[in-house]
């Protein structure tokens, strides 16, 4: 009985330090995110498109956010997707509507209702049911080959030919 129990004792023991040392590791270890990064990704229409030059929309928000902190503004970053209104609100969040950011945006923004593409998403078609881009071409097949699939030449011909090749 002894040594059963001394063997779940040094199991407890050894998951004790296990799991002080992981606690430690993982306060010294943290990684910290500005929580604006996911307030602003929130309010991005999560469309990953690539329109503003960024890889999603994850990376949109903290560009926008590495942006304000570091320049003070946003100028030139834009979400063609969401539009004016979802720039409006991530200004409101970056703490940047007040002064002069709001200024420039009004004064832009008849510029950008002129030239700019609606801010809803474009309606994509359905795909044609036309057959007529996947008509298969007419392949004679009478004469001395009737294979249809063309000759590749890579190099010399084996020595044996199976029955019924062409030399």
């Amino acid at each position: 009985m002894s040594l059963i129990l001394s063997s779940v004792l040094t199991l407890g023991i050894i998951a004790l330090v296990a799991s002080v040392i992981l606690y430690v590791c993982a306060k010294k270890f943290a990684v910290e995110e500005d929580p604006r990064i996911g307030q602003i990704s929130a309010i991005l229409p999560q469309a990953n498109c690539g329109g503003c030059g960024f890889p999603g929309c994850s990376g949109f928000a903290a560009a926008l956010v590495k942006a304000a902190t570091e320049k003070g503004s946003t100028d030139g970053l834009s979400c063609p997707v969401g539009g004016a209104e979802v720039m409006e609100q991530v200004a409101g969040i970056l703490g940047s509507a007040g002064d002069e950011p709001p200024a420039a945006a009004s004064a832009a923004a008849p510029v950008k209702a002129e030239t700019a593409k609606p801010a809803a998403p474009v309606k994509l078609k359905p795909m044609s049911t036309d057959p007529k881009p996947f008509v298969v071409p007419n392949i004679d097949f009478s004469g001395k080959k009737q294979n249809p699939v063309p000759e590749i030449k890579c190099g010399p011909k084996p020595a044996v030919l199976p029955a019924g090749w062409p030399a």
